[in-house]
């Protein structure tokens, strides 16, 4: 090689290398570690010298190099004055790893956060702010022993869904924290704080029992938030009542919805960890209760809905249940069940009808967060709040995924105590159960706040009008012609609005059922239109058996149906029509004889549609007189009434009268309807004439006319009103209805 070219190769070498060295300069400037940048979590407790024992537990748990490198994560660190108060508390004296790696893995949360984020939800569109009080810890149980249904060991895993489980979800315990901002949105206060934790001064920044006495401590992988105790992962719902004997009949319950689930992917996790064989079972709730009360994640219904809520359980202790035994038991415990005790009765209560247990369950089961201060202000997962009241909670508990009731009463619930809960809990009347909760009537009468009578019809009798309940056709249960089920049941539903519950026994009065139509009751017997339709007087009527009283009224126990009528009003007209002193005469022979208005052949009256409601206002044979004296109706030479009239004219004078005493609505002597209702006349522009009803009561019925005249509904003994007829009601009046057109 010539000197020139050696020469040549030093100075590129050279040159390259000081171009290498300035560029490496530059790169480790731009992306080496910052001088200003602050230490790891672990390097920076260290410096502080009074974090000994949680970095001892660091140490032991194996997390000292995640702590000690890049990440994000909020830890809580308890001081080592914590820690002496803690081991004092515990009688211990040494921290175990297994106890070490659950102090530190609960004192960790994902996402390093400053205090004024931890109140906000993260949520898929980004934070929402001040309605979070949890976030997700790096903790959760693995496997454990249990038993499965028929009492064998077995290794099991706590669901982590409301009915199943995910291996790709580890069902992370949750971290508790009552924060100023959450505590003002969620309109609680210390007080709800206090509740759980009677020993800690509420500061506006507690964490579980503890407190945030340092906060916001900026590290290079997340933030650390000092604590003044140390905090460690408090059980689930499932692991705390299953822990307690006092509860033990109510988890006897649960225990029936309970289903264990081998799952090959935490079995193979388990094998591998472990170097053992055995299998692992899910242990999964039904999707039939509110929650899975070993469910973690709550409803995920967002990925960190866990953030903002959480469940309440309201837990009967067994004295709680034995009592209230006697409600569910009440109509099986005689005849149906094995003589025992009220535990054994209940396990054979739920295989007799399961839908009774389950519906107790719920309603003890809240899928939100029942604060103490706002106990009657949310609904149970049936709906309601509870009956319950802070002096019934005999142990409270603020577990990882829910709110702890322990109490010494069961919830009342609407399913048993209202007018639906007596046919509910009664099999005599199991298929007009099924028949309430498939068409829908279920919900009204067992609302306490509405007040209803229902009469009952045992299974016997639907049976007999060919009905049945086959759950083989899941989408149709309930077999025969439902729009005679419907008809029917709506009869036997009485809406009571602000009324009391008749005296049946010794009082006479007429009640609107909820399908519109009328029943009336007398001195302890009903009549409906169809009973009165009978040709035997001994059957015209049906006694009353007994009442039973519920919260939102009362159940009226009858031994025979009472069935609607299927008769066209104009026949329930001509019974009482037909004779020249009958109170109807006058009014029917004009009816009849009016062929535009009045087929003979089916009864049938123009306007009077199938399906609707009426009422029919007859003038006495007095008042047709008096009618026909003042031009409003045709007459003879003679003055009488012209009763079949040929002239056109005197035809449509026959149906306007008429049509302008029949009204497009129902109303009786009842006390509740009053206004003003359409009438089947209508002028040429389509509008129709109006009659008011401006007085209601029990013994009191007053009409107005549109001039204005006021006419009286007679409501004598031997008078005929309130006459029950196909969804419509008769009454007589002492004079007639004029109108203008």
């Amino acid at each position: 090689m010539s000197k020139i070219l050696q020469k040549f190769l030093i100075v590129n070498l050279a040159v390259i290398f000081i171009l290498s060295a300035c560029r490496k300069k530059e790169f480790d400037e731009f992306y080496g570690r910052p001088e200003t940048l602050a230490d790891p979590i672990y390097q920076q407790l260290q410096a502080k010298g009074n974090f000994t024992r949680f970095l001892d537990c660091i140490d032991k748990s194996g997390y000292k190099e995640t702590l000690s490198k890049a990440g994000s994560w909020t830890v809580f660190a308890p001081t080592d004055a914590a820690f002496t108060t803690y081991m004092s508390e515990n009688n211990l004296t040494e921290i175990n790893a297994t106890l070490a790696s659950a102090i530190v893995r609960y004192s960790m949360t994902y996402d390093g956060e400053k205090v004024e984020r931890l109140s906000d939800n993260l949520t898929a569109k980004g934070f929402v702010k001040n309605v979070g009080f949890r976030r997700r810890t790096v903790y959760y149980d693995f496997v454990y022993d249990g038993v499965d249904n028929d009492g064998k060991a077995i290794k099991v895993i706590a669901g982590n869904r409301n009915g199943t489980y995910l291996p790709t979800d580890f069902n992370n315990k949750n971290l508790t924290f009552f924060l100023s901002p959450f505590v003002t949105f969620a309109g609680i206060s210390a007080l709800d704080y206090n509740y759980f934790y009677p020993n800690t001064e509420y500061a506006g920044k507690n964490v579980g029992p503890g407190k945030i006495i340092e906060q916001d401590i900026v590290a290079e992988n997340g933030v650390i938030h000092i604590v003044d105790k140390v905090l460690t992962p408090p059980q689930s719902i499932d692991q705390y009542i299953g822990a307690k004997a006092q509860y033990g009949a109510f988890k006897s319950l649960l225990d029936k919805y309970v289903s264990y689930n081998l799952n090959t992917d935490i079995t193979h996790r388990y094998q591998v960890l472990t170097g053992k064989s055995d299998n692992v079972y899910a242990k999964n709730y039904s999707v039939l209760l509110g929650f899975s009360p070993n469910n973690e994640n709550y409803l995920k219904e967002d990925a960190n809905d866990a953030q903002i809520g959480m469940y309440t359980i309201f837990a009967p202790t067994d004295d709680a249940v034995e009592a209230y035994a006697k409600v569910l038991l009440k109509y099986y415990a005689k005849n149906r069940l094995q003589p025992g005790n009220y535990k054994a009765q209940l396990n054979e209560l739920f295989s007799l009808r399961s839908d009774i247990i389950r519906d107790f369950i719920n309603s003890h089961l809240y899928r939100t967060t029942v604060w103490p201060s706002k106990f009657n202000s949310v609904n149970s997962f049936l709906g309601e709040p509870t009956k319950l009241a802070p002096a019934n909670v005999v142990d409270k508990q603020f577990l990882s995924n829910g709110l702890f009731y322990g109490v010494n009463a069961a919830q009342n619930a609407n399913v048993f105590s209202t007018v639906y809960g007596k046919v509910n809990l009664d099999p005599t009347y199991y298929i007009m159960k099924q028949a309430l909760d498939v068409l829908g009537y279920a919900i009204p009468i067992k609302t306490a706040s509405l007040k209803y009578i229902v009469i009952p019809i045992p299974d016997a009798t639907l049976v007999s009008l060919g009905f049945s309940y086959d759950p083989f056709y899941p989408s149709s249960p309930i077999r025969g012609d439902l729009n005679v089920l419907r008809r029917l049941l709506q009869t036997h539903i009485i809406p009571l609005g602000d009324r009391d519950v008749p005296n049946f026994a010794t009082t006479a009065g007429i009640l609107k059922t909820s399908g519109g139509e009328y029943i009336k009751y007398n001195n302890g017997f009903f009549s409906s239109a169809g009973t009165e339709d009978l040709p035997t007087v001994a059957d015209k009527s049906i006694k009353i058996d007994s009442v039973a009283t519920a919260v939102n009224g009362a159940d009226a126990y009858a031994a025979k149906v009472l069935m609607y009528t299927v008769l066209p009003v104009s026949k329930h007209i001509e019974k009482y029509g037909t004779l020249t002193t009958d109170p109807y005469y006058s009014f029917f022979q004009y009816l009849k004889n009016n062929v535009t208005l009045y087929t003979a052949a089916t009864g049938a009256i123009q306007g009077v549609t199938d399906g609707s409601s009426y009422t029919v206002f007859i003038p006495t044979n007095a008042a047709i007189q008096a009618a026909v004296t003042a031009g409003l109706l045709p007459e003879l030479p003679n003055g009488a009434p012209n009763y079949a009239p040929t002239d056109a004219g005197d035809i449509s004078k026959v149906a306007k009268f008429i049509q302008y005493h029949i009204i497009k609505s129902t109303v009786a002597s009842d006390g509740q309807k009053t206004g003003s209702f359409e009438s089947l006349l209508k002028n040429d522009s389509g509008d129709a004439a109006k009659v008011t009803v401006f007085t209601n009561t029990t013994n009191t019925l007053m009409l107005r006319d549109v001039t204005n005249n006021s006419v009286n509904v007679l409501l004598g003994t031997t008078d005929r009103s309130n006459v029950l007829s196909n969804r419509t009601v008769i009454h007589q009046i002492n004079s007639y209805l004029k109108y203008q057109f």
